[in-house]
């Protein structure tokens, strides 16, 4: 176990200006690993962009932190029909966007329309599902209306991609918008971006529509939140124990249970939160194409002692995509640490081993290549992971990039055999979603092309019944340990860390953000 020093983390000049600024002022600063390539809400997927997005942006509805229970927000009501075709949204009549423009039902049917307009090139356009048309019926009420059920349509409608936008905002900053500004509804408003170092956000003084589950509903108790961009870990945690940052969420797993003894810090965890790291295979790649091969490379992960060396048994080892504790979780089907196997799969598949140690077929290495974000955390992990395909014969190579550029890379490129991610989601429905094959190249990033599981997608998603929706969706959970489509790690723990200058700190994990609106957030006078 690593010591916690203080002189020995390396603070960064950053970081330490930091503390004699922002922190002096009725500010709280959350220190962050990773930055976002942007802030439109219908563009971007990461949870960089997800957590600042809640906080300047509004959706019709707002969901608890057990990822189930709605509740009104910007629609302080809803009606669905018996055939679930059909939805009515009652919209609040005294909401206005930061710069004091009122919101109406144009807005809204502006933002839904922009999101599944091909144009837009959204890889979160399914979530809207398949849209028949969305109209005002007057200033206050939107109609929504779909070819066919989508049973959890009010879910997806409460993350951040179903944030509603100004349409005079997104034609005056054109390709800037998110880049150089947003005008949102929500608690807090765009003030300056420095990316890769900082995000601003000021209070938005008009606001007093927050979920009713918050204690305050507006306006927020701070005048401002920094999102600070801090990559070392290390300096992370030296941060918080110097007085240079207020919350976090990404302490290092090693320091978690010295952490948990600080007597200035809170540690907050919450009910839900669905965050399951994996690697994802390709199945049109060369070297991933044989089913066996994926089924090897599976085989020869021991997810428990990666759990226990590389997370500080701070994650539950991950035998399957998607949490036990989700809804419509399916646990009949699980992958498993076995090297034999592996190699017998491999001498079935005929890579044949060689003197050096590796495998190889028909003069060829068999050396599939993995992309991921070039952090700390996912090197050494990997690096590991590279070990226990070493063990079989598997020459796996990595290739490590800035963690923006990886994520783009992810989405877009067809030239590498698989990725390293870590997937947010509240349902098995939500997670599955992304092997749907009309949501290639992203979120269907595996590009797995399957009319049998587009079915039981469709099965799953206009299923009246919660009976026949888990039917459908176990289905699907069978196909992907079969297929050996992922190679599933571990399902972490969201741990939400906040210093004694602050108080009324909630944890949510919607979309494992930690923070969510921010409003009951106080500086400790």
């Amino acid at each position: 176990m690593k010591k916690i020093g203080l002189f020995t983390l390396g603070l960064t000049v950053s970081v330490l200006a930091l503390a004699t600024g922002a922190l002096a002022e009725n500010s709280v600063t959350v220190l962050v690993r990773n930055d976002s390539v942007g802030f439109d809400p219908h563009k971007v997927t990461g949870r960089g962009a997800a957590e600042v997005l809640f906080m300047m942006t509004d959706t019709l509805v707002s969901v608890e932190d057990d990822q189930q229970t709605l509740h009104p927000l910007l629609a302080k009501s809803w009606d669905v029909s018996e055939d679930g075709l059909e939805y009515t949204f009652h919209l609040r009549d005294d909401v206005a966007f930061c710069n004091g423009k009122k919101l109406t039902a144009a807005d809204v049917v502006y933002s839904f329309n922009r999101l599944l307009d091909p144009a837009t090139r959204s890889p979160t356009a399914w979530r809207l599902g398949e849209v028949k048309e969305i109209v005002a019926a007057d200033d206050h009420t939107v109609r929504y209306t779909l070819e066919r059920p989508h049973n959890e349509l009010l879910l997806h409608l409460a993350q951040s991609f179903g944030a509603i936008i100004d349409k005079d905002d997104v034609e005056k900053l054109g390709a800037d918008f998110g880049v150089k500004g947003l005008n949102g509804t929500g608690p807090f408003c765009w003030a300056s971006w420095m990316p890769r170092d900082h995000f601003k956000l000021t209070r938005h003084d008009a606001y007093t529509w927050g979920p009713e589950f918050y204690a305050n509903t507006g306006p927020a108790l701070v005048d401002s939140v920094i999102w600070k961009v801090v990559p070392e870990e290390g300096a992370i945690l030296a941060s918080l124990q110097t007085g240079a940052g207020d919350i976090s969420y990404v302490m290092p797993e090693w320091a978690i249970e010295q952490l948990r003894a600080a007597p200035n810090l809170t540690i907050a965890e919450p009910r839900v939160s669905n965050y399951s790291a994996y690697l994802g295979l390709r199945p049109f790649r060369e070297m991933t194409s044989d089913r066996r091969v994926r089924q090897a490379m599976n085989h020869a992960v021991d997810r428990e002692a990666l759990a226990a060396s590389m997370w500080f048994g701070q994650a539950t080892p991950a035998t399957t995509l998607i949490s036990p504790k989700t809804i419509d979780y399916s646990g009949e089907y699980q992958a498993s640490y076995d090297p034999d196997k592996a190699r017998a799969l491999l001498d079935e598949a005929g890579w044949k081993l060689a003197d050096d140690g590796f495998r190889y077929k028909d003069g060829k290495r068999l050396a599939p290549g993995i992309l991921a974000a070039g952090t700390s955390g996912w090197r050494s992990r990997l690096e590991a992971i590279q070990g226990y395909m070493k063990q079989v014969g598997i020459d796996l190579q990595l290739q490590l990039v800035e963690p923006a550029a990886a994520m783009a890379q992810i989405n877009s490129s067809p030239d590498f055999d698989g990725y390293a991610l870590f997937a947010p989601y509240a349902t098995a429905g939500e997670a599955l979603m992304v092997f749907q094959s009309d949501n290639i190249p992203a979120p269907n990033r595996f590009h797995w092309d399957s009319a049998e599981t587009d079915a039981q997608l469709e099965k799953g998603q206009t299923a009246l019944s919660a009976e026949e929706k888990s039917a459908a969706y176990a289905a699907i959970q069978k196909t992907i340990v079969e297929e050996a489509l992922v190679i599933p790690l571990v399902h972490e723990k969201l741990f939400l860390f906040s210093t004694d200058r602050v108080k009324g700190v909630r944890v949510h994990g919607i979309y494992n953000s930690a923070l969510y609106k921010g409003l009951d957030i106080e500086v400790v006078k």
